[in-house]
């Protein structure tokens, strides 16, 4: 690349003398370098006599070439340097159903503006088929609501990115809707559609806690995630306990009551990469999700 930045600035101006000041050289070295190219390229490239200097055929082909050759290298090395910063490049981001009513559009939305030349690649997936992913480095980040061996897990990193209160989401029709909070009392016997846990283990484990803690026992008629509980919900199925977000985006006639009597019932959003995660992108996406996020009920 030296020689050639060499040789384009001595075509552009036909004048040895010229050009070494151009370059901060002297004549001599400058020469040398031209002779150096000459004989690395096998030809010819300009024609001296004392009184003037020209392009040789080979010397005109090489000038039209060199150009592009040299803004292709510094296109190149400015693209490596971005993606060494985390400019530039990809991630591989998994996410679970329930981080797309609030967190996973926020997110995704910010770091597009702010990281317009990395490609996002999103793929939903359940907790443990995108734990598998991560150490399968598959994927970069996992957006999940994590079972307890993951957060015990060596191998990965955790960052809490978001928080939200468990609401109860009742059929309009329902006789609870009348009122303004429920308690974890009311609960019991109630048909509720809780989480399944094998494909969302974290929240199933976070509600059988909190009907534990109130010695409550519902009924259990149907098991699975969102949105499905939330469409059964409407169908009258049953009652659920969701996060406070999946109530902005769900367009069924639903209500929401807070969930009064059970202790701290938030459910956490974590950010999980490995610990020998190397993607400067990655670090930025994870970085960019800042403080945590708290959802409250919202009416």
């Amino acid at each position: 690349m030296r020689l050639l930045h060499t040789f384009s600035v001595v075509a552009e101006e036909l004048h040895f003398g010229r050009a070494a000041e151009r370059l901060h050289m002297t004549q001599p070295p400058l020469s040398q370098q031209i002779r150096q190219l000459e004989q690395i390229v096998g030809a010819e490239l300009f024609h001296r006599t004392t009184r003037s200097v020209s392009l040789t055929p080979a010397g005109r082909i090489l000038q039209d070439r060199a150009g592009k050759i040299l803004r292709d290298a510094e296109a190149a090395v400015e693209a490596v340097r971005r993606a060494s910063s985390g400019s530039a490049g990809s991630v591989a981001l998994g996410f679970t159903a329930s981080s797309i009513y609030r967190v996973l559009p926020r997110l995704v939305s910010a770091f597009r503006r702010q990281y317009p030349e990395v490609e996002l690649r999103l793929e939903e997936m359940r907790p443990e088929p995108m734990l598998d992913a991560l150490h399968a480095d598959k994927l970069d980040v996992a957006l999940l609501r994590p079972p307890e061996k993951c957060l015990a897990d060596p191998r990965l990193a955790h960052s809490l990115i978001a928080r939200e209160q468990l609401v109860v989401a009742l059929p309009a029709a329902h006789a609870l809707a009348r009122l303004d909070r429920i308690s974890v009392a009311d609960l019991d016997g109630l048909h509720i559609i809780g989480f399944s846990p094998e494909q969302a283990p974290y929240s199933h484990g976070l509600c059988q806690r909190i009907f534990n803690m109130a010695q409550v026992v519902p009924h259990i008629v149907q098991e699975s995630i969102l949105p499905t509980m939330l469409a059964l919900v409407e169908a009258g199925v049953g009652a659920a306990l969701v996060p406070a977000s999946a109530q902005a985006t769900w367009s069924g006639a639903l209500h929401y009551r807070p969930l009064a009597g059970a202790g701290e019932n938030y459910t956490a959003l974590y950010a999980v990469r490995k610990q020998d995660m190397r993607n400067p992108a990655a670090e930025k996406f994870i970085a960019m999700a800042g403080t945590p996020e708290i959802t409250p009920h919202e009416p």
